[in-house]
């Protein structure tokens, strides 16, 4: 085996998909080899990491994951690829790698270091044999809440003192720097609202909940309240569910004569067009585990309306830096979006301290420094 070198270390990663978890796990490759970190990718040839972060990765390692579990020969094909390269610290980041990592660990490499940076809500109690087999390679688990951390506390049999709560973080300056004027972010979105202008942002799906806000507007409406709303974002190409769903909010536009109130406008990089165009930010998912657009809406200082579940909770302060809602609960969330358009005062106050809770707690900097002192402590 090649000497261990401490600063080498591998990111494991076979989704193909590129949403949060991706994106954010290349962002913080970015950030550690910026460290002076090199960090090999094990991954698919299929998956969007592999093509967008080429010149991030100083190698990768190609898998062809043939079974979901018990995958020996990806297991010791890792392992093999590690000790050659001098790794003994490997990051996982999707809950499905979870299996062959343990396998990795188990037959082929004990002495592997293994990082967990959780992603997912853990949902159901996993203290049975075989997720507790998977937990038990773990050797640091991250969770990004103090709420995660005791979800894991409470609904597996991991041990509390080997988890540790760092943030996922982002650039803060691309959002306090400030791009556009409002009027500039509408003439370039090409539409003018003639009333407040509600956002949510994201891929459009059931569980994001574009179509409750479309049925809250046609609720405000039938009340005699003036509203709009922009839904910023596209189905998953290729997802009948999503394209499905995305058909029935055009049916409801198209049915009650709502093509001047809701603007639909794909999702594009330049997110800050959104952020400076809408006048309240709303979130309608079904539970977010953390929710980095409720960030970027603190970091643009917007009120915010979003469901009191998941990890949105904690990072609005419960109610302290954004209103919270029952999920689904179309009076819960027109009488609070009420409130916040007829206190203008206040809704904007609570912009201000969600941007300065925001701008100093999700800094980078915190991030990728508690991921450089746990990889280099390794306890």
């Amino acid at each position: 085996m090649t000497n261990i070198n401490p600063k080498k270390i591998a990111f494991l990663i076979t989704s193909t998909g590129w949403g949060g978890l991706e994106m954010n796990t290349l962002k913080l490759a970015k950030l550690l080899s910026e460290k002076g970190y090199s960090i090999t990718l094990i991954t698919q040839s299929t998956s969007s990491i592999y093509t967008q972060g080429k010149e991030i990765f100083a190698s990768t390692i190609l898998l062809q994951k043939k079974r979901k579990y018990f995958d020996f020969g990806a297991a010791k094909k890792i392992s093999v690829a590690l000790k050659t390269n001098g790794i003994d610290t490997i990051f996982v980041f999707d809950n499905k790698d979870l299996d062959v990592v343990a396998w990795t660990k188990k037959l082929f490499y004990k002495q592997l270091f293994v990082l967990y940076q959780q992603h997912m809500q853990i949902g159901i109690n996993k203290k049975d044999f075989l997720h507790t087999f998977r937990f038990n390679a773990i050797d640091i688990w991250i969770s990004p809440l103090e709420y995660l951390k005791k979800e894991v506390v409470h609904r597996t049999k991991f041990p509390e003192e080997k988890i540790r709560v760092v943030p996922l973080c982002l650039d803060t300056m691309q959002f306090t720097t400030k791009k556009y004027s409002k009027a500039e972010a509408l003439s370039k979105l090409n539409f003018q609202p003639k009333a407040p202008l509600v956002g949510i942002i994201g891929r459009i799906g059931e569980k994001k909940g574009q179509l409750f806000l479309v049925e809250a507007l046609l609720k405000l409406k039938s009340k005699g309240i003036a509203i709009e709303l922009l839904i910023f974002g596209s189905p998953t190409v290729n997802d009948p569910e999503c394209q499905t769903y995305y058909d029935h909010i055009l049916e409801t536009i198209k049915e009650h004569q709502l093509e001047n109130s809701v603007h639909l406008i794909p999702y594009q990089k330049d997110v800050a067009l959104f952020y400076t165009a809408v006048d309240v930010f709303a979130l309608a998912s079904h539970s977010e585990t953390y929710g980095m657009v409720t960030i970027e809406a603190m970091l643009s200082g917007l009120p915010i309306l979003a469901t009191h579940a998941g990890g949105t909770s904690e990072i609005l302060d419960y109610g302290k830096l954004g209103l919270l809602y029952e999920y689904e609960n179309q009076e819960d969330f027109c009488t609070k979006l009420i409130s916040l358009l007829n206190n203008t005062e206040e809704a904007n106050n609570m912009g201000k301290r969600a941007f300065e809770n925001a701008s100093k707690k999700f800094q980078q900097e915190i991030e990728v420094n508690g991921m450089d002192a746990i990889i280099k402590n390794r306890n």
